[in-house]
């Protein structure tokens, strides 16, 4: 162990790689950041980072830094220099293009100046605004771009372009001595992101050609990067757990299959199932990519932060605030390359079963074609696994037009064997136990790992459907003022229905329905019946009948029984085919 700046830690690491014929890997270093009055923290320097300059790709980062509004806030720089300890801890190498937003133009040069020193290359504010967040003409300005020059070249000058009324930073840069080209956008989505993808996808695809389908005319292989923060999770719904295969957003699949960008962070990280709002979209090959999704563990309560640092307090902070905090959101990285004409996956291509339902994990991965060529393809899909695992649909097809992309969920499940027999509780296991699941599409095999962890989270309920926003928890959280609401837009008809999970079995007798308490009886449900089940699988109903359109609660009784889940099915339900619920409880 030793202890530098960061300056002297990556420069010691790139003199090393420069002059030793063997190179032995760096354990974890101590970094004492003197200059900011940060806690000493650990980082890795390994002997297998990649000298910048010698391959056809770019690592791009991409951060929301929550660093211009507050000229106080703007002023103290303490969280930048916790960004660039915390980026160059976290990434291969020094990063070649910086995506960023909420920032001022002095706080993207602090950036670029703390880049060059940790790094020993040379950093630059290329694209930034002035002090304030305001232009002159009074639009918004709150996005910049940080390029490394020391291995990027500048072919467009960089300038801002509007999208809604807000001006996004672009330029358009090129890898030192190679054909990659990237016209890149750190955009901050003002309001719905569709059409600002739109435009903003119009922008960098007039950028050089080739928008990203490998070599074009002049032989440049071209990558559009869109990154920034779109204000919006991949998923329509906004809970926390974004499934992989959830209804994703309209500005999503827009960009993912109408116009065949990838989504690094979702497909190459292991943050594809967590809600974030920042992204690195690509139109070509992503190699790998990185989110940081350690500083929730390593700051758990950052709001306690928040306060301190948007005020320009940060010396006022708890030392842990003080050492680790830089944002609210973490940054995400990936390295990006040229496109392939024709593209086939799995994506994601690690899938954690860490969370049930029923009883049962659940997961999936998506089988994904990029198609950019000029004529339209047909691709079929299969899918196997290995035991416990089981996969769902074996087979399917996959028909991609030119120039787009097209995805087939191949939905994962395993048994879930809690430490009482009965499913859904603690797991004894001391170690994560692993399967495989292998996806072929139009013959290209991709193999997902498959973790099994002890641990596995499951719902305190879960619904037939649900508008966003009115998830089937509200029915269940003792707040009469939420309430769970099937979705209805589009419509689901009747029956719908709602499962409470009682998290082990117990004997019970009575079911409460406490319909929605607003004023409003839309989806109060008016005949049910009640279904009672030991493993999630199973059902037997215990009881039925009809209930009066009002707000009182209601009750329906039946023969003591065990169970560990309980089902209310609504099959009419007042105002028209959807129904609701307040509060449902089990006696």
């Amino acid at each position: 162990m030793r202890e530098r700046t960061i300056r002297g830690a990556w420069r010691a690491a790139r003199g090393r790689r420069r002059h030793a014929a063997v190179l032995v890997p760096l354990v974890a270093a101590a970094l004492v950041l003197a200059t900011t009055g940060l806690a000493t923290v650990h980082w890795p320097l390994s002997a297998a980072r990649e000298p910048a300059g010698t391959s056809g790709d770019a690592l791009v980062v991409s951060a929301d830094l929550q660093d211009a509004l507050r000229p106080a806030d703007a002023a103290d720089t303490r969280d930048l220099d916790t960004f660039v300890r915390r980026l160059t801890a976290g990434t291969p190498r020094p990063p070649d293009v910086l995506l960023l937003t909420e920032v001022l133009g002095p706080g993207a040069r602090h950036l670029a100046r703390a880049l060059g020193e940790a790094t020993g290359d040379r950093y630059t504010a290329l694209v930034a605004p002035g002090s304030s967040v305001f232009a002159s003409d009074a639009s918004v300005r709150e996005s910049a771009i940080v390029v490394n020059t020391t291995t990027m070249d500048t072919v467009e000058p960089g300038r801002f372009v509007r999208v809604q009324s807000e001006d996004q930073a672009y330029a358009v840069l090129a890898r030192h001595g190679t054909r990659l080209r990237l016209p890149v956008v750190a955009a901050h989505a003002a309001g719905d992101p569709l059409p600002a993808v739109r435009a903003l996808h119009a922008v960098v695809d007039g950028s050089g050609g080739g928008a990203g389908k490998g070599d074009d005319s002049d032989g440049i292989d071209t990558v559009p990067v869109l990154g920034g923060d779109y204000r919006s999770g991949r998923c329509v719904d906004p809970a926390p757990l974004q499934p992989v295969d959830c209804a994703a957003g309209a500005f999503w699949t827009t960009l993912t299959e109408t116009y065949g960008y990838e989504d690094a962070f979702f497909s190459r990280s292991a943050a594809a199932t967590v809600r974030q709002s920042g992204y690195v979209f690509a139109h070509g090959t992503v190699k790998d990519a990185h989110v940081d999704t350690a500083y929730a563990a390593d700051l758990p309560d950052r709001a306690a932060c928040k306060a301190d640092f948007d005020a320009g307090r940060s010396a006022e902070a708890s030392a842990r605030c003080r050492a680790d905090y830089y944002a609210d959101a973490p940054f995400g990285w990936a390295v990006l390359t040229a496109g392939q004409p024709i593209t086939r996956a799995a994506v994601p291509g690690r899938v954690t079963l860490d969370h049930c339902e029923l009883g049962v994990r659940k997961g999936a991965t998506l089988a994904r074609v990029v198609n950019n060529t000029d004529q339209d393809l047909t691709d079929q899909v299969t899918a196997t696994a290995t035991a416990p695992l089981t996969v769902e649909p074996a087979t399917g097809t996959l028909t991609v037009p030119a120039g787009q992309a097209a995805t087939l969920p191949v939905r994962i499940s395993a048994p879930y064997e809690g430490a009482d027999g009965t499913g859904g509780t603690t797991n004894t296991a001391e170690d994560p136990t692993t399967g495989q699941v292998t996806v072929t599409v139009g013959g290209v095999r991709t193999d997902v790992t498959v973790s099994l962890p002890a641990d596995c989270t499951e719902a305190p309920a879960i619904a037939t459907s649900y508008h966003p926003g009115r998830p089937p928890e509200d029915a269940v959280d003792g707040d009469i003022d939420t309430f769970w609401h099937s979705e209805y837009s589009p419509p689901h008809p009747l029956p719908q229905s709602i499962t409470v999970n009682l998290k082990a079995p117990k004997q019970i007798h009575a079911l409460t329905y406490q319909p929605r308490f607003d004023g409003n009886l839309n989806g109060t449900i008016t005949a049910y019946n009640v279904y009672v089940s030991t493993d999630g699988q199973d059902f037997a109903k215990v009881a039925d009948g009809t209930w009066p359109a009002d707000a009182r609660l209601k009750t329906a009784d039946f023969d003591p029984v065990t169970a560990r889940y309980v089902r209310l099915e609504a099959t009419s339900a007042s105002g028209g085919s959807f129904c609701s619920a307040a509060e449902i409880a089990v006696e």
